[in-house]
């Protein structure tokens, strides 16, 4: 008996662990969902078992392996202020609130669009279904773009001249000089220019030499080129967070702070799961009673 309960474990252990540590890709594995599967059936073939506890223990390791196979793979959606992003693999969409750089991330909150209602998504676990949703911080720029003279130009998106955001959400990443940055692209279509904007953390400013920010800050490179791709002169340039340079004929500024994006990953249906626990400590609870009488 001791054997069966034993496996028993396992197999449940190996199901709670999806809710426990969510995002882990090893959850979405054949083998893994396949030896959970087996030691669950090892243990239904002891001879001396507990029907209760093992019908318990078919439940919980069933909505493991749902979530595992047929669950959305661990992913993160990104948005900037004021935008809102579909996401094709649960079908729903997240409304990103507006924000200003210098407020902490954590204090904003991502809402999920659910039918004609909002879901509010914060740092703490947020269960929908057979999906578990957080918030996690990332890396932003609030940028601002002005002609010669000084008059604010409108920046959108290279790709969607009709998406208008002034801040970028830094989701590619390139090595330069030995470093890891992160780095987008902008349009300013009234200047008929684009302009990548690559951005160093405070230590990897502190590297620029001579063009490193005085307060020890983040720094954001920016490259100006024309519809054509090609660089225009003097259209290189190192902005401090916070500062404002002509590069390439216009006025850049930048201001480096954070925001929040979502990760999504799939787990045990919470319902299915607590049940599927329940049954099984009833089925211990029967057989710890049955042996003191």
């Amino acid at each position: 008996m001791i054997v069966f309960w034993l496996l028993l474990a396992a197999a449940a252990g190996m199901t709670v662990a999806q809710d426990a540590f969510p995002g882990d890709a090893v959850f979405h594995s054949g083998w893994y969902n396949a030896l959970n599967v087996m030691v669950l059936v090892v243990a239904a073939f002891q001879r001396r078992k507990n029907a209760i506890a093992l019908f318990g223990a078919a439940i919980v390791v069933l909505s493991g392996v749902a979530a595992g196979l047929m669950g959305p793979d661990t992913h993160t959606v990104v948005g900037s202020p004021g935008a809102t992003v579909t996401d094709d693999q649960i079908g729903s969409a997240f409304v990103f609130p507006l924000a200003p750089p210098n407020v902490d991330p954590q204090s904003v909150a991502v809402s999920l669009r659910s039918g004609s209602s909002l879901v509010a998504i914060g740092t703490h676990r947020r269960y929908w279904g057979s999906l578990i949703m957080w918030q996690t911080p990332r890396a932003s720029v609030w940028i601002t773009a002005a002609d010669a003279a000084g008059n604010r130009l409108t920046i959108t998106q290279p790709t969607n001249g009709t998406f208008l955001s002034p801040v970028l959400a830094m989701e590619q990443s390139t090595v330069i000089g030995g470093m890891n940055v992160q780095y987008d692209t902008f349009a300013v279509p009234a200047e008929r220019r684009t302009v990548k904007a690559v951005l160093f953390d405070a230590q990897q400013a502190s590297h620029l030499g001579p063009q490193s920010p005085a307060n020890g800050g983040p720094a954001v490179l920016f490259a100006v080129a024309d519809r054509g791709d090609r660089p225009v002169p003097g259209g290189i340039g190192i902005v401090a967070s916070g500062s404002q340079r002509k590069i390439g004929g216009l006025i850049l500024g930048a201001q480096a702070g954070s925001y929040p994006a979502v990760t999504v990953a799939s787990a045990p249906y919470l319902p299915a799961l607590i049940a599927g626990l329940l049954v099984i400590f009833a089925g211990a609870a029967r057989t710890a009673f049955r042996s003191k009488t």
